[in-house]
């Protein structure tokens, strides 16, 4: 009897933190919401505190990967948003060129790269996109070599569809919040989730494809995710996305 129970204990021995993280994508599309924001904008709390409530859906309900990108043209209006970056305003300008909106402003939300207004309309974008087939298969493969990250994708299938398809990796953190000290939202403690960190170039998907990402000391581990984006060149279409937590990855020295 005690060697079955030594037998039993070891086949139910949690995997170890250093293991590989793979997921795979599904039959159908995982709907991509972007969200535009600032730290300096008095609009943007209701819209981060609704990405926060939607990150919270089964996945059975509602597929989504999805992403705050903090805008840096807010920041010289009184407080500097330290999640900003003039990648992710470049980005938001990209898909307004895409949308031929004349303008882009926050709070600003996208599914699938087309813009978005009203939480309902957003909810309903979303449903019809985890309808669509996905013509692609996506494997993800993190694991950990010292201080980086290694990303592998798979996209099985022996045509080079590089010039039709690129795909970018993404690092987002949950759980985040500033005390503002000025500009519009002064005296306010913003919460975050789903906050893009880090932003690869566009790169030529291929059937292997492999990618270093440094570890930044400033993550908070438990609550980093890694993400890949699949899209047409320029980002016009969507194709499909991935997104796993890496919290055992980054949990060990």
């Amino acid at each position: 009897m005690l060697r079955l129970l030594l037998l039993t204990s070891l086949f139910s021995l949690p995997a170890f933190a250093g293991d590989p993280i793979v997921v795979s994508s599904g039959d159908k599309q995982t709907a991509v919401v972007e969200l535009y924001t600032s730290e300096g904008c008095s609009s943007c709390p209701s819209a981060d505190r609704w990405l926060s409530r939607l990150i919270e859906v089964p996945k059975d309900e509602l597929d989504v990967l999805a992403l705050a990108f903090h805008v840096d043209y807010w920041d010289y209006l009184g407080w500097k948003d330290r999640f900003s970056s003039a990648a992710n305003t470049r980005r938001q300008r990209q898909l307004g060129t895409n949308n031929q909106q004349s303008t882009i402003y926050t709070p600003e939300f996208f599914v699938n790269g087309r813009e978005v207004r009203g939480s309902n309309n957003i909810l309903q974008k979303i449903q019809q996109a985890n309808q669509q087939q996905s013509p692609i298969d996506l494997k993800l493969t993190v694991s950990r070599d010292k201080n980086n990250l290694v990303i592998e994708l798979q996209s099985p299938g022996d045509q080079d569809i590089s010039d039709q398809i690129h795909h970018r990796y993404l690092v987002y953190e949950n759980n985040l919040s500033t005390d503002v000290q000025r500009g519009e939202n002064s005296g306010a403690i913003l919460k975050h989730e789903q906050v893009v960190r880090y932003m690869s170039k566009a790169q030529n998907l291929r059937s292997k494809n492999q990618h270093r990402i440094a570890i930044d000391s400033g993550w908070q581990a438990e609550n980093i995710g890694v993400a890949v984006l699949v899209t047409s060149p320029g980002d016009q279409h969507y194709w499909q996305a991935l997104h796993t937590p890496v919290a055992s990855l980054l949990s060990r020295p």
